[in-house]
Parts: structure tokens; C-alpha cells; sequence
């Protein structure tokens, strides 16, 4: 220990004599473990850490599936909830939850507001393992309609919307116009998302007659294992209660697949890979700052040489040597870590407020924040560790192949030529490394200008979305509560000076949002059970088409004459009608929802051009759209166009709708244009991180480039001087200073294009239109970097050119 000790206040003596070279090692060390911190923050949260549930190793989802696709999860029915709950031993509570979920408006003071909730099962919260902080949650007889008028409050509405009073529960408050009772108010800690942000309030079920029939799949369920139960015997159990339903219920029921998925694993399996491919890159940036750091030591090394030889001939041993020359570096890291741990606090915040809103939405996880927890700051610590033992391994392994005794000898200068190769070797391979990181940049780069070149077919110039609640009676099906909504919407909001058109869509094209129906084509024979042909599904306003400048190719958009009551009607995409009727005219074909006898048919009246409806890198689909007056959806974006920009028009489009709904505020106010934007933030974020750490490491390589050269021309000052005594010309030591560098250079670029024709390939996933091993995107990165190092090596080279040779052969 006093032998540790002793090293440590040498290292720190060391260092204090050289102050300028440790803060440009602390600097490179704080960038490179400071952004290693960073993305481990992230991982740590959405992949590493235990969802703050009791026991949640215990928590399952439960889906539907299919044969063959076993990454396809479809939500289930109440039926089939029920069947499941009635046969399972496995599961000690089972819970579902609407899988849509919506906005509720809140009347009353300071003023109404929307907010996001959700109507569940009264075994939701046992199932979770959360308990209430004042109250109480849900009774069974609850979710029965006529009893269900009860609320649960999360603490953060409980805390901003009604000051944290403990005498809320009891009170009556207005939901979407109807009175409520608060029963309970749930912990600060608990915070429930799924496919959406955090919920503010939870109602019970309050059944509809849709949500009894086995063709309503409108809910998730979740399990919570009975002790001792594994996974593997609840898949086992599950699979055979499928078989059994697909047995009773054919139509209904045609694959007789049951997904057990436990909750933790739910929601990251597209975003692993990602994270992981992020980790790497930085953990590469990391590397390349080591390398550099262990360059600048080998030339501190060489400085050393004589002090190393004078302590070796008073008993110092290789072993001790080492041990000091490794306890400097792991020093030098510590502190460098703590820098970056500084970088990390400040770089973890801006991640966090910069994350785009598709990529907050992980099942059960809120990422408002990455917090450097223990495990986060024993990473860091381990990195730095490591950091110190990788760069510190350079001179320590120099000292091992250094002649020490000849140094006192002779003043040595010989240890310089093997220390330059591996000098220039460390370069080469923080340049391969570079190599990939830009490469990667490179890639997703191309892959999203190609997704910004694709045609949205819709316009999106000047047109405002705000998001609404609206009356449902029967959630999802049947007529609207209100069938004069959008006919009073048009007269109101269409009213206000500057307003173009106005229309509303339950789905909002490039959202992310949608919903499916399956449906019988009249004069088809009967494919059977889990056949029938199937389509996306929305309902929209006179007007929609309209507003979002959405071509019609055939026939007419909906108009004042679809209302409730009226022959029903639908516009079809030229995706489904080819589909369905090839070579035929569509308009005036007829289909029927598949949910009962008793369904209209429903009449094509028109045929839009196809567009892109999820993202602008999703799939061509089928849709078909129904009109809202006879067929309602209890929420809708209410799309406005405007003649100019329409931000200047939401206050006024707003005091409209309210005249229309007025306890249904409006929410999510945005433009069409943030929409699409919004559409591809999952591909732009990675991409910007990937560019962020491709610069850094673009800077570490031509640092550390020019650093060997520099010092490899300092060291060859003498062999300079007489080659240009001799006759050699300024051109000459030019090309011989660079030509050296360029070789190692070359082989770097080389290495680093074989790596990165293995490695890219883990982003095929997340590319839109472009190969990962894109030669032209793989070219531009070798010409550049092949730019950076001759630049970086020309200038060192011209102080070698302006050797004055008199002066170096007296060296």
C-alpha cells in the first residue's frame, strides 16, 4: 500500500511538470468517456434497467399471434380475455387495457384541458404491483357501465391541475362533461406509458357493446406470473389455451397462437440493435482518443528515457517501471473520467430534451431524463480504469523493449526508431477506426436524404393539426355522438377569415397511428375463417381529402349528402382497389365490414392515390376511409389549410372549435410539416448522434496524425540535415516525410474498409433505400479521410522542408 501510495504522489508530480500535455490528455479523455457515459446512460435506462414495478421479472404481455410471423403481436378481444383469464393457472392476475387509448377533457377551473388517460381492468394495478397513495383503485362491479364514473389521478395531474389537496378524493370533477368521483391518486413514482405518452388519469373499462363481441381486438393484456412459474411454462400453457380457442372460435380465433412476452423485453427489440451499433461507435471514438493519449506518452516516453535508465541502475526492476508508467495513466484517467463524468451530466440532459417524441414512447419506461445512477458511474469508473491500462500499455511495453543500460552509455537515441512504428501503427488503427465511424455517419446520412426525397403525395403548406376527444358512445363502433360534428365544424371554423378548407381524420396520415378492419367483397365466395381480406382503416370528415391536398383519382371525396342515415359509403385507395379489383372500376363496387350480418354495405364512392400512411418509409397499404357522420371514432385530428402561415390562426381556429365541443379542448397542436418531420425523427436522431461522434473522431485522427508526424520530424531532424547537405531538395524531404506517413495512412483507410464491409451490415435494418456497404457512400469516406491525413501531415511536413541543415548536423 505505501509502495501505491508512493507511485500515486510521483504521478502526480509528474504530471504537475507538464501541465499543458495533461490537459489536452484530459480533455481528449473527458470528450471521448464522457460520450462513452452518455450512450451507456441511455442503454442503462431502455435496455439495462428493471421496471419500476414490484417484481417485474413476473410482468408478461399477452398478444394474439400468428402462425409463421412470430414477431407479429396482434391486441386481443374482452372475449378472449376472458377465455384466457377462465383457463390460465399460470397467471396469478391477468388485466387489459385499451390499446388506443385517448384524450380525456377535463372541465372546470383554472380552465378545461385534455389529458392523456386510459380505461382499464380493476386488476390493472394489482397486476403492476402498485398501490394508491390516497384512495383507492377499482372494484370488479366498477367496469360495468353505470358504475363506472369513478377516476384515478396520477400524481403529477393530482400535484399541477389541483395543488396536491388530500381532500380530491371524494370530490366530483367533470370528464368529458360528465361527472366523475376521484377514488385514489396514485404515487409519484408511478408513471404508465405504452404506445403514447405518460397517462394522467385511468377510468375503469365501462364495457361498450363493441367490446363484447370477439371481433373487437381493442385491448392489451398483461400478466403478472404466479411464484415459480417460469416464462416458458406460461408460453407452454398459453399456446395450448390458443389451440383450444381456435378450435371453439374459428373465425375469430384462426391461429390459435397465444404470445407470452415478458414486459421488460416488450417495446426494445427494434430499438437493441440501434443502441447497441451506438455504443460501439462511441466506444471506437473512445479508442481513437486513447490512441492518441498513447502517442503523446510515447514521445513524454522518449523524453523519460535517461530518468528510466538512471532508476534501472540504481535497482529499479522492469516490473516497477511498469507499474509506475501504468499508475500515471490510470491517474491521468480517473481525473479524466471525473471530467467526463462532468461532460456526461451536461451531454445526458441535452440528449434527453432533444430526443424526438417517436423515440420516448418505450413501453412502461418514461425517458424524460438518463440518470448516472451506481451502475452508470461504476461504468465510468471502469472505462476510465480501462482507459488508462490501454493507452499507459503503449510506453509501458516500449520501457520493456528499451536498452536501458545502453542509454547511460551512449545517450541513446536507438529506442526511437521501434517506438515510431508504433507510433505510426497506433494512427493506422485510430484511422481504421475512424474509418467506420464515418462510414456508419455516411450511410445513415444517405439513407435519410433518400427518405426525404420520397413523395408524401399529400401537401402539407399551411395546414394546422389539433388534436380532440370527441363523444363515443360505443368506443370504435357505430355512429358518432354527435353526427352534426363535422358538418358544424365546417360552418365555424371554415367561418374564420383566412381558413381554406378544414376537415378531421381519426388517423392522421404520417403519424404513426392507425387502425385495421377486415371486410367481405361483395360477390366473393367466402375464403374462411382469417381469410377475408383486410385494409386500413380510418373515418374522416367532408373536407379531409381536401385540406391535405390528397389526390382523387376516381369518383368524389365525401360531402354533405354522407350523413347518418344516408346510404353508406367509403373511399378506397388505389392500393386496395387494385388489389381487390384488378382491371376493374371500383367506384360503385360494394364491401361489408366483417363484424356481423347486420353491417351495411358500404358503397365505393371514390379512389384516392396511395401515400405513404404510417411514415414516409412505411409500406404501401391498403386503406379504405369511412365518413365520420356514420361511423364515429372518439378521437380526430381536425386538419386545417390556411392561405398563410397557419400558427398566426390557432388562436381563432380554437375559439371555434370550442363553439363546436365546448368541454373538448383542443391538444397537440402542430403543423403538417412538423408531422412529417416527425415521421422520420427516429432515422434523423441516430443519424445526428452517429454524425456528432463521426466529427469527433474525424478531429482525434487528424490530431493524432499530425502529432507523429510533427514528432517524427523532430526526431529525424539530424537524418533531415544531412540528406539536404547532400544535395536533397525542400520537394524531396517533402515527399520523404509525407510519403512515410502516407503509407501508414493508406493502411489504416484499407483496414478500415474491410471492417466496415463486415461491420456496417448490423444497420441493414435501419437504412431506407441504401445498402449499408454503399461503395459510393464508402468512397466519399476514403477520399476524405484520405484529404485529412495529408493535410494533417502537411503541415509538420514543411517545418521539415525549412530545416536549415547546419543547424540540425550540430544537434
Amino acid at each position: 500500500m505505501r509502495t501505491v501510495l508512493a507511485d500515486l504522489r510521483y504521478a502526480v508530480r509528474i504530471w504537475s511538470r507538464t501541465p499543458g500535455l495533461a490537459a489536452v490528455a484530459l480533455l481528449t479523455l473527458a470528450l471521448g468517456i464522457g460520450a462513452n457515459t452518455t450512450m451507456f446512460s441511455v442503454v442503462n435506462t431502455v435496455l439495462l434497467k428493471p421496471l419500476p414495478f414490484e417484481e417485474p421479472e413476473r410482468l408478461m404481455t399477452l398478444w394474439k399471434g400468428q402462425q409463421g410471423e412470430p414477431e407479429r403481436l396482434n391486441i386481443t378481444s374482452l372475449p378472449d380475455f376472458r377465455d384466457w383469464k377462465a383457463a390460465s393457472r399460470s397467471f396469478a392476475s391477468l388485466a387489459i387495457f385499451d390499446s388506443a387509448g385517448r384524450g380525456y377533457n377535463l372541465g372546470g377551473a383554472p380552465e378545461p384541458e385534455q389529458v392523456l388517460g386510459l380505461r382499464v381492468t380493476a386488476s390493472f394495478f394489482d397486476v403492476l404491483g402498485v398501490r394508491p397513495l390516497i384512495g383507492r383503485t377499482f372494484t370488479e362491479d366498477e367496469e360495468t357501465p353505470g358504475r363506472d364514473r369513478v377516476v384515478v389521478l396520477s400524481h403529477q395531474l393530482w400535484t399541477r391541475r389541483y395543488g396536491a389537496d388530500p381532500g380530491i378524493v371524494g370530490r366530483t370533477i367533470r370528464i368529458d362533461g360528465e361527472p366523475f368521483e376521484v377514488i385514489g391518486v396514485m404515487p409519484p413514482s408511478f408513471r404508465f406509458q405504452f404506445w403514447s405518452g405518460p397517462r394522467q388519469l385511468w377510468v375503469p373499462a365501462g364495457w361498450t357493446a363493441g367490446d363484447q363481441e370477439r371481433t373487437s381486438n381493442s385491448f392489451i393484456c398483461i400478466g403478472r406470473l404466479r411464484p415459480g412459474v417460469t416464462v416458458a411454462q406460461a408460453r407452454a400453457e398459453m399456446d395450448a389455451i390458443g389451440r383450444a380457442l381456435a378450435a371453439a372460435h374459428p373465425e375469430t380465433n384462426p391461429e390459435g397462437t397465444v404470445r407470452v412476452v415478458p414486459v421488460q423485453e416488450y417495446g426494445v427489440s427494434g430499438l437493441r440493435s440501434g443502441l447497441l451499433m451506438l455504443l460501439v461507435v462511441v466506444g471506437f471514438v473512445l479508442l481513437i482518443a486513447c490512441a492518441n493519449i498513447a502517442n503523446l506518452l510515447l514521445a513524454r516516453a522518449a523524453v523519460r528515457h535517461r530518468e528510466f535508465a538512471v532508476r534501472s541502475a540504481l535497482g529499479a526492476g522492469r516490473g516497477r517501471l511498469v507499474r509506475q508508467l501504468l499508475t500515471e495513466s490510470v491517474l491521468l484517467a480517473v481525473v479524466g473520467g471525473g471530467c467526463g463524468l462532468i461532460v456526461a451530466v451536461w451531454s445526458s440532459s441535452l440528449l434527453a430534451a432533444l430526443l424526438p417524441a417517436s423515440l420516448r414512447f418505450v413501453a412502461l419506461r418514461p425517458l424524460e431524463q438518463f440518470e448516472l445512477d451506481g451502475t452508470v458511474l461504476l461504468f465510468a469508473f471502469v472505462v476510465s480504469c480501462l482507459s488508462g491500462l490501454l493507452f499507459g500499455l503503449a510506453p509501458a511495453v516500449a520501457s520493456f523493449r528499451d536498452d536501458l543500460t545502453g542509454t547511460l552509455k551512449d545517450g541513446a537515441r536507438g529506442a526511437s526508431a521501434g517506438r515510431g512504428r508504433l507510433r505510426h501503427a497506433l494512427v493506422a488503427s485510430e484511422i481504421a477506426l475512424a474509418f467506420v465511424v464515418l462510414a456508419g455517419a455516411g450511410v445513415m446520412t444517405a439513407s435519410l436524404m433518400r427518405l426525404l426525397d420520397v413523395d408524401p403525395v399529400l401537401d402539407p403548406e399551411n395546414v394546422l393539426v389539433l388534436g380532440m376527444s370527441v363523444p363515443q358512445e360505443n368506443l370504435y363502433y357505430g355512429p358518432p355522438g354527435n353526427p352534426h360534428f363535422c358538418q358544424a365544424l365546417a360552418e365555424h371554423v371554415g367561418a374564420v377569415p383566412g381558413v381554406v378548407s378544414v376537415g378531421a381524420i381519426s388517423h392522421l396520415p404520417l403519424s404513426g397511428g392507425g387502425a385495421g378492419r377486415s371486410f367481405v367483397i361483395e360477390g366473393r365466395d367466402d375464403p374462411g375463417p382469417g381469410n377475408q381480406p383486410s385494409a386500413g382503416y380510418s373515418v374522416a370528415c367532408p373536407g379531409f381529402f381536401e385540406t391535405l391536398g390528397i389526390p382523387i383519382v376516381a369518383g368524389r371525396a365525401f360531402d354533405a349528402r354522407d350523413q347518418l342515415g344516408a346510404p353508406a359509403v367509403v373511399v378506397v385507395n388505389e392500393t386496395l382497389a387494385e388489389r381487390y379489383w384488378p382491371g376493374e372500376e371500383a367506384v360503385g363496387k360494394r364491401i361489408r365490414l366483417d363484424t356481423g350480418e347486420d353491417e351495411p354495405w358500404l358503397t365505393v364512392v371514390g379512389v384516392a392515390r396511395t401515400f405513404r400512411h404510417y411514415s414516409l418509409d412505411s409500406d404501401l397499404v391498403p386503406w379504405f376511409w369511412r365518413p365520420y357522420p356514420q361511423s364515429g371514432w372518439p378521437v380526430l385530428s381536425v386538419v386545417v389549410k390556411t392561405a398563410s402561415a397557419p400558427q398566426a390562426f390557432e388562436r381563432a381556429i380554437r375559439e371555434a372549435i370550442a363553439i363546436v365541443e365546448p368541454e373538448r379542448p383542443v391538444a397537440a397542436v402542430r403543423t403538417m410539416e412538423d408531422v412529417i418531420g416527425g415521421s422520420v425523427s427516429s432515422r434523423r436522431f441516430p443519424m445526428m448522434l452517429l454524425t456528432v461522434f463521426a466529427g469527433l473522431a474525424l478531429v482525434l485522427a487528424a490530431v493524432g496524425i499530425a502529432g507523429v508526424v510533427g514528432y517524427s520530424v523532430v526526431q529525424r531532424t539530424q537524418e533531415i540535415g544531412v540528406r539536404m547537405a547532400l544535395g536533397a531538395e525542400p520537394r524531396d524531404v517533402l515527399r520523404l516525410v509525407i510519403g512515410h506517413s502516407m503509407r501508414w495512412a493508406i493502411g489504416g483507410l484499407v483496414a478500415g474498409l474491410l471492417v466496415s464491409l463486415a461491420v456496417l451490415r448490423v444497420l441493414r435494418a435501419m437504412l431506407f433505400g441504401v445498402e449499408p456497404t454503399d461503395p459510393m457512400v464508402l468512397g466519399s469516406v476514403f477520399a476524405v479521410l484520405l484529404l485529412v491525413a495529408l493535410g494533417a501531415s502537411y503541415l509538420p511536413a514543411r517545418r521539415a522542408m525549412r530545416v536549415n541543415p547546419v543547424e540540425a548536423l550540430r544537434v
